[in-house]
């Protein structure tokens, strides 16, 4: 009895740790199991960096989709964009000019219906608040700005000194207007002025009711970062939902900003544009087969406009003025001027008093309201917030104020309006989160048609509203932009891609729809089952050491590792992926310690080898190289090689 008393008394006793011992064999069976089957899949997890819960990257918002694209052929998660550590950052506070010249300006341009002409007003009721001494006078003048403006020709460009209600001449596309106190040399006041003069382009144009293209582009910029960095904009397009159409399946074509824009543009696919390319002179593309071209000679008329600081960040370089209307003359004046000759300290991202890409702006809507009913397009492009993935939010009030004069101007009567990025962040901390292969792969893209269309083009809002969860591709906005020109002109429709599966979004898009079928690379491809991996890994150290070698041991079967090219050597990891089709295939993102120098690859990686069979088709330099010490050699080399 005593026995059978101590034997239940014991067994009593170890119940409590036995299951204790049941729990933690199940808790690491169940660990062992989501590691086995998860998207991390034979990956050390021993990285603490910056990731998204799955739940996270499912926004639900308001609906119960767990897709933007979901079909057959191609899935494509819902990213959410409210990611914790992203969300907790904030761009810079950036004032530009004094609050007393951006409410009350001492200058203005306004236009003269009559004569057409545009003229420099000074508000007389605001002198005052910038004289210091109530009796003193005021002097002001302006740089003309010419479409053949230089460097060299702006710095001996005179300041005229002008009166009341000065009227501009028809050749200058722009002016630098300073103000001073009467005596002195101290500026008060100053500001830029671009102008669009009128001309004739098709006949008694004043009566034509023709429908434009205009084409307003934000660089990189995904659409899950303009959701979490421009919420007034993304509010007013999305209250609009039946002026503004959103498209979720909208997938870049290739890595940076100038493929895809070229691949919108000229109709070309990215594998035909080194051969198209070759109207490419000393980095100029004046004679490159542009959409423009084709609209000149319909007989309306063309603008294209940018922002840049510098010349390596300007993605389409000309050196004539490629359309009837051209800012970057214009650009480049107000940036050597504003930047140097400014009598306050100017932000990074100011020019005067204004945001860089509000030039732009400005620009885009004056030359839609000059030419409603003419037809023609626009090609507005602001590049100046695109350095880090906070940026955008500074731009955010003046984008959504002019999305409002868009519909105000009533300009969005006369044209289709299209709102777009040709690709999201490349090099930020969007890209070490999980979703940052999405982030980069997955630009915004909105379309207005005009509301008279709604009568006599219905099929073109159904067509719309079902592409909305398709997969698109710029080549595809190529053939839409074509599509609305035709519609908008009364002229026949071109097909003009090298890709014979891609179309306009004005129609309806099948599902079940492939990458190969939008003309976008498998590399690119969002449909693509790739995986994240850890980066900070044992294994993952260990295949970017093999691709290191492999390509130190290219450089060096070339003989460019003798004080030519430096060898290479890892400082930063910023993302790795598998591919679930093709097991052994990686795509990787990284950075070297020689001049710090980025690299794409996608690669064939043997793990029990360690050996690396580069896919040479799919590598890019990401910085901006110089390649003079190997200009003879191969591309491959060329984009290899770090000269020293």
């Amino acid at each position: 009895m005593t026995h059978t008393i101590r034997a239940t008394k014991a067994r009593t006793d170890l119940t409590p740790s036995v299951l204790v011992l049941i729990l933690l064999f199940v808790i690491v069976y169940y660990c062992g199991y989501c590691m086995r089957t998860g998207y991390k899949s034979d990956f050390e997890h021993t990285d603490k960096r910056e990731s998204l819960d799955l739940s996270l990257m499912m926004d639900f918002g308001e609906t119960d989709e767990h897709f933007v694209v979901y079909d057959s052929v191609c899935k494509i998660p819902r990213i959410s964009p409210y990611s914790p550590d992203p969300a907790t950052l904030q761009a810079p506070d950036v004032i530009c000019g004094t609050k007393l010249q951006c409410t009350k300006p001492l200058v203005s341009k306004r236009f003269d219906n009559t004569s057409n002409r545009y003229y420099l007003h000074i508000n007389e009721e605001w002198k005052d608040l910038y004289l210091r001494e109530e009796s003193a006078g005021l002097t002001c003048c302006f740089r003309e700005i010419k479409n053949e403006a230089s460097d060299e020709k702006l710095i001996g460009t005179p300041c005229f000194i002008f009166q009341q209600d000065f009227f501009v001449s028809l050749d200058v596309i722009g002016a630098i207007v300073n103000c001073m106190q009467r005596g002195t040399k101290k500026i008060v006041f100053m500001d830029a002025f671009s102008f669009i003069h009128k001309r004739n382009f098709s006949g008694e144009w004043r009566n034509d009711s023709k429908i434009g293209v205009l084409l307003f582009g934000l660089d990189s910029l995904s659409q899950i970062n303009f959701r979490r960095r421009m919420p007034k904009s993304y509010k007013y397009l999305k209250d609009n939902n039946h002026r503004w159409h959103e498209f979720l399946g909208f997938n870049k074509l290739g890595y940076d900003a100038f493929p895809n824009l070229m691949a919108l543009l000229t109709g070309r696919q990215l594998q035909q544009q080194e051969t198209a390319y070759a109207c490419k002179r000393g980095g100029m593309l004046d004679d490159c087969p542009f959409l423009w071209q084709q609209v000149s000679n319909m007989g309306m008329p063309t603008a294209y406009a940018a922002d840049s600081r510098d010349d390596n960040t300007e993605t389409l370089r000309f050196q004539h003025s490629p359309t009837d209307y051209y800012l970057q003359p214009y650009m480049r004046a107000v940036e050597r001027r504003l930047r140097t000759d400014t009598f306050y300290i100017t932000p990074q991202y100011c020019l005067g008093p204004r945001l860089a890409g509000s030039y732009v702006l400005d620009y885009a809507a004056d030359f839609a309201q000059t030419f409603a009913g003419v037809g023609g397009l626009g090609i507005f492009w602001v590049h100046s917030f695109s350095e880090q993935h906070v940026i955008p939010q500074m731009i955010d009030y003046a984008l959504a104020k002019y999305l409002r004069l868009l519909k105000s101007t009533k300009i969005l009567q006369n044209y289709v309006v299209i709102l777009l990025s040709a690709n999201g962040m490349l090099r930020s901390r969007l890209n070490n989160l999980d979703s940052g292969f999405y982030e980069e792969r997955l630009p915004l893209l909105y379309i207005s048609l005009p509301n008279a269309w709604k009568s006599s083009h219905t099929a073109l809002f159904q067509a719309l509203e079902l592409n909305r969860n398709r997969l698109v591709s710029p080549l595809d906005l190529h053939e839409t932009i074509q599509h609305a020109l035709a519609l908008g002109a009364g002229t026949t429709e071109l097909h003009c891609t090298d890709c014979a599966s891609c179309q306009s979004v004005l129609r309806p898009i099948k599902a079940n729809r492939s990458c190969s079928d939008a003309g976008i690379d498998w590399l690119w491809c969002s449909c693509e089952p790739f995986v994240a991996k850890w980066c900070n890994s044992y294994a993952s150290s260990l295949l970017l050491k093999a691709l290191l070698r492999h390509m130190n041991d290219l450089l060096q079967q070339a003989g460019l590792l003798n004080g030519i090219c430096g060898i290479l050597s890892a400082h930063t990891l910023y993302g790795v992926y598998n591919s679930q089709e093709e097991s052994d295939y990686y795509y990787v993102k990284f950075k070297t310690s020689l001049k710090n120098a980025e690299f794409e690859a996608a690669l064939w990686y043997n793990k029990t080898a360690q050996k690396v069979l580069l896919d040479e088709r799919k590598l890019n330099r990401l910085d901006h190289k110089d390649t003079d010490c190997v200009e003879q050699h191969s591309e491959l080399l060329r984009k290899l090689c770090v000269c020293l």
